[in-house]
C-alpha cells in the first residue's frame, strides 16, 4: 500500500496542509512583523491561522490556577479514557469503540490540550486568545458556535470571509454561508481521509445553520435544546466510515502496541521513579511554601509534631519506592501479601488525590506559573501511582 495514500496520511494532509496554507495566506495578507519566537510559536505550536496575537510581546501573564487545573483534569481524563478503551478494545464492538473513542479524543484534545495551550502561550509573553471557552455553558447554538467552540475557526472566518459574505448575503445569509464553509472544510478533514460518508458533515453544519435561524426567529435560549442538537446528529459529523477507517483501527493498533510490552512490569519500575520524583519535589516544599516563617509562628511542641508528620510521610514514600523495587517480581506474580501492599499504596495515593480535589483550594496554592504547572504535574503523578497500584492489587494475572 502506498504510504501516502493511507487514511492517516490523508487526514494529516487534509488538516495540517489546510492549516499551513491558511497560515501562509494570513502572513502574506496581514503583513504582521513577528519576532523569531513569535514565528516559531505561531507556525509550530498554535492551531489558529491568524498571527495577530504573536505580533507583540507583553509581560508574562499569571496562569489562572482553577482554569488551568480544570483543563489539565479534562486532558488527563481524556487520556485515561483513551487508554481504557485501548485496553478494552477486543471486548468492544466497532460501533461502541468508534463513538466512545471519538468522544475520548475530543475530551483530551479539544477540551483539554486546546484549553491549556493559550495559558502556556500567555506565559511565553503573547496574548494568546482562548481556543475553546467553556462550551458546556452554551445556552444556544449561536452562542456555542459563535462564542465558545473552536474560536480559532471563528476568527479565521471573520478575517477571511465574513465581511465579503455580509456585503453579498446580509446578516442571516452570511451566517448560513459560514456554516456551509465549515461543512465543506469538515468534508475535507473527515470524509476525504475516510474515503466515504460524503455529504454528512456538510449536512450537519447546514442543519445547524438552519437551527440558528430558528433560534433567532423564536428566541430560543435553552441548554437542553442546544446540547440535543449538538450531540444527536453528531454521527453525521463523525460518520461511520470515518470511525470505521480511522478511529477503530487507531484503538485496535494501540491495544496491539500495548499488548507487546509487559506493561504492569514497566509501570511498577516507573512507579519507583515516580516516588523519587515526588521526593525531589518534597525537598523544595519548605523553601517554596515559606515554612521557616510560617512554622516559626507555632509553639515549639507543635513545630516538632509538624516535622514528625512530615518525616513520616517522607519515610513512607521512600519505603514505597524501595519495597516496589525489591518486591517487583513478587507483586507481578500476584502474591497475596504483595497485593495487600499494593492496595495500601494505592489507597495512600488515592486519598492524596481526593484531598487535593475536595479539601485543598486552588486559590490558596502559591502564586507563580511554575508552581501551578508543578501542581498539575504532581496531581497527575499521584493519580498515575494510584492507578498502577490498584491494577497491581486487583487485576487478574495471566
Amino acid at each position: 500500500m502506498n504510504t501516502f495514500n493511507t487514511p492517516g496520511a490523508r487526514l494529516a494532509l487534509a488538516t495540517l496542509g489546510a492549516i499551513c496554507v491558511l497560515k501562509g495566506v494570513m502572513l502574506a495578507t496581514r503583513r504582521r512583523s513577528l519576532s523569531i519566537r513569535g514565528y516559531v510559536l505561531f507556525l509550530f505550536a498554535w492551531p489558529g491561522v491568524v498571527p495577530d496575537c504573536f505580533a507583540k510581546r507583553e509581560p508574562a501573564r499569571s496562569i489562572d490556577a482553577s482554569e488551568f487545573l480544570a483543563a489539565w483534569a479534562r486532558m488527563s481524563a481524556g487520556i485515561a479514557f483513551i487508554l481504557a478503551l485501548a485496553v478494552s478494545a477486543p471486548r468492544l464492538s466497532d460501533a461502541v469503540l468508534g463513538l466512545a473513542g471519538t468522544a475520548a479524543l475530543l475530551l483530551a484534545l479539544h477540551l483539554g490540550i486546546a484549553s491549556l495551550l493559550p495559558w502556556l502561550i500567555r506565559w511565553a509573553g503573547f496574548p494568546g486568545p482562548d481556543l475553546f471557552r467553556q462550551p458546556w455553558a452554551s445556552r444556544s447554538l449561536a452562542e456555542f458556535w459563535g462564542r465558545r467552540w473552536n474560536l480559532a475557526f471563528v476568527e479565521t472566518m471573520r478575517c477571511l470571509l465574513l465581511r465579503s459574505f455580509y456585503r453579498r448575503l446580509g446578516r442571516g445569509g452570511s451566517q448560513f454561508a459560514v456554516f456551509a464553509v465549515s461543512g465543506l472544510l469538515h468534508e475535507l478533514a473527515i470524509s476525504f481521509p475516510a474515503g466515504g460518508g460524503w455529504g454528512l458533515p456538510l449536512g450537519y453544519f447546514l442543519l445547524h445553520g438552519a437551527l440558528v435561524a430558528v433560534e433567532k426567529r423564536f428566541r430560543i435560549v435553552n441548554r437542553a435544546w442546544t446540547w440535543f442538537w449538538v450531540i444527536a446528529p453528531a454521527p453525521w459529523l463523525f460518520h461511520e466510515p470515518f470511525r470505521r477507517v480511522l478511529i477503530v483501527p487507531f484503538y485496535r493498533w494501540l491495544h496491539s502496541a500495548m499488548a507487546q510490552f509487559p506493561l504492569l512490569s514497566w509501570a511498577l519500575y516507573a512507579a519507583v521513579l515516580g516516588h523519587l520524583l515526588i521526593l525531589v519535589a518534597s525537598f523544595q516544599v519548605p523553601a517554596r511554601l515559606n515554612w521557616k516563617q510560617d512554622i516559626g509562628k507555632l509553639a515549639p511542641f507543635n513545630q516538632r509534631v509538624f516535622w514528625v508528620y512530615g518525616s513520616y510521610i517522607i519515610l513512607s514514600i521512600v519505603s514505597f519506592a524501595v519495597l516496589t523495587w525489591r518486591l517487583h517480581d513478587t507483586i507481578l506474580s500476584g502474591d497475596v501479601a504483595a497485593r495487600w501492599l499494593a492496595g495500601f499504596i494505592a489507597t495512600f495515593w488515592s486519598v492524596r488525590v481526593l484531598v487535593d480535589l475536595l479539601w485543598f483550594d486552588a486559590r490558596d496554592w502559591p502564586r507563580g506559573n511554575a508552581l501551578v504547572l508543578g501542581h498539575a504535574f504532581l496531581t497527575s503523578l499521584f493519580s498515575s501511582l494510584a492507578i498502577v497500584y490498584w491494577i497491581a492489587a486487583v487485576a487478574p494475572r495471566v
